[in-house]
């Protein structure tokens, strides 16, 4: 049996409902996207400027251990 990893293994059950890591991941990013437009949140304009403070920050910011 050839190995898999844990993202392809279960990609379908046997009653064709995507289930699995990137179920889930499409499952939070689908509820973001729902609170962002119930709250009137810009995800893009958040993103960026997220991402713009980040690139401000040293790499391994607190200390902490990889």
């Amino acid at each position: 049996m050839r190995r898999q990893t844990a993202i392809t293994r279960f990609k379908w059950n046997n009653s064709r409902k995507p289930c699995g890591i990137p179920s889930e991941l499409a499952d939070i990013v689908i509820r973001v996207f729902d609170a962002c437009g119930r709250y009137g949140i810009d995800l893009e304009a958040a993103i960026t400027e997220k991402m713009a403070y980040n690139a401000t920050r040293p790499q391994r910011h607190g200390g902490k251990v990889l």
